[in-house]
């Protein structure tokens, strides 16, 4: 059992990182970039382990292997800082550009005297693994702030990049303990979450528009004509901006804005910008939405509302609503619902008019 983890361990360790190489080549973010180079350190950490090594018919010494791990820790602990930093924009202040400089004078400085010294493995290993374990804390907590969010499939790789992390800060406490082997079972579970959450944020891209302009006033309206809509359509794809919650697939067109197709035959992404998802996935269409908007999309129209009535009953739609329409207003954004009056009770109506202006677009 102990050999399947291991190989899965290593099979784990390479794919995640060919997600993030992906995912740096598709958007080239400065901060994917050490979180790359960063998760091919962690591999070839893993290749060095001496289970790994005899597997493969190599019997290195100890003596040998003991530094190059603590030496890798350093190093993948010092990118995982400095990704942390570039996601949360504090990379290039006095205090960011510090600590990256701290931790690559005081963690290299900590390998070299012990090596020298000839200490034993607990000790070498005394700050190097405790300060990858920040590192992944640290960068888990950035992302999930400024780049994942929550709700999501995603989540789970800053959410086990963090439990990873939480291991590895207390490896002097521990390793030595009856909880060790447990932790080590507990360690390849987050590292499924890891694999799991990066493969989903690598596959899935949110782009910033070409332009942030729609020459619509913020707020939030609601239009009745079908015309209206394909005007609104026409702007999106013209700008790029804008996120499209529709019941109808798109046609004769391939979007360069977002659009999320409200179905229950399809789940997932099925073409460039365009990803189909359960009508009763609100909450995930909520966090979605909000991403996007986070981007730099400032205009969203929804027109499939009564659908989302009949599939979740009207309180809960009319949440979703409320909640989206938060969303944008803290953006700034424009919200346009293409809906009428006729599809509701008067006390329906009552609530969304409420929340909604009409406005004319003919």
């Amino acid at each position: 059992m102990r050999y399947v983890l291991e190989i899965l361990n290593v099979v784990m360790r390479f794919f995640t990182w060919g997600f993030s190489f992906y995912k740096w080549v598709k958007k080239r973010e400065e901060f994917m970039l050490f979180l790359s180079v960063a998760l091919w350190i962690d591999f070839l950490a893993v290749l060095t382990q001496k289970p790994i090594l005899a597997h493969l018919g190599w019997v290195p010494e100890v003596a040998v292997l003991i530094p190059l791990l603590s030496t890798f820790a350093v190093i993948e602990g010092t990118l995982l800082i400095a990704a942390a930093l570039l996601v949360l924009d504090s990379l290039k202040t006095p205090w960011g550009q510090l600590v990256v400089v701290l931790s690559v004078v005081l963690g290299s400085t900590y390998v070299l005297v012990g090596t020298l010294l000839n200490e034993p493995p607990t000790v070498l290993f005394a700050f190097p693994l405790p300060f990858m374990g920040a590192s992944l804390i640290l960068v888990g907590y950035a992302l999930i702030k400024e780049e994942v969010g929550v709700k999501n499939v995603a989540t789970l790789f800053p959410l086990g990049l963090i439990l990873l992390g939480s291991i590895n800060a207390t490896y002097p406490l521990t390793i030595k303990t009856p909880l060790a082997p447990y932790l080590y079972g507990a360690g390849a579970v987050f590292r499924a979450m890891v694999f799991v959450g990066m493969a989903r944020y690598a596959l899935f891209h949110v782009v910033p528009p070409r332009s942030t302009s729609v020459n619509l006033p913020p707020g939030a309206f609601y239009v009745e004509t079908r015309r209206a809509l394909r005007a609104l359509v026409h702007k999106m794809q013209r700008s790029g901006n804008g996120v499209l919650i529709t019941r109808n697939s798109p046609q004769g067109i391939t979007p360069t804005f977002p659009v999320f197709w409200i179905t229950r035959v399809i789940s997932g992404r099925i073409r460039e910008n365009t990803t189909a998802i359960s009508p009763t996935d609100i909450g995930i269409l909520l966090d979605l939405v909000r991403r996007h908007l986070e981007k730099g999309h400032s205009l969203v129209v929804v027109d499939s509302l009564e659908y989302l009535v009949v599939e979740n009953g009207f309180e809960n739609a009319f949440k979703f609503l409320l909640s989206l329409k938060d969303n944008i207003m803290h953006f700034h954004g424009t919200l346009i619902v293409l809906t009428s009056p006729s599809m509701y009770s008067e006390n329906q109506w009552a609530l969304i008019s409420r929340e909604l202006e009409r406005l004319d677009l003919e």
